[in-house]
């Protein structure tokens, strides 16, 4: 759901890694605001709708297998 796509996300100082540092929420609601570090050289902000997020989620459950103890 969230990796590393643009070149600065996928060349610097650690490659192809991206992490979130923090999130804000829009005044529509729906609107997310995901801050970001991209390999470890730059910060990025990456937006997107909570609504369709979930929707992805409940379209992808159950599509990875887990391991228990």
């Amino acid at each position: 759901m969230f990796g590393p796509q643009a070149a600065d996300e996928r060349g610097g100082d650690v490659c192809d890694v991206v992490f979130p540092c923090g999130q804000t929420i829009g005044s529509d609601g729906d609107t997310i605001h995901l801050y970001c570090g991209a390999a470890d050289s730059c910060m990025a902000l990456a937006t997107g709708g909570i609504r369709c997020m979930l929707a992805w989620l409940d379209s992808h459950a159950g599509s990875e297998t887990s391991n228990t103890l």
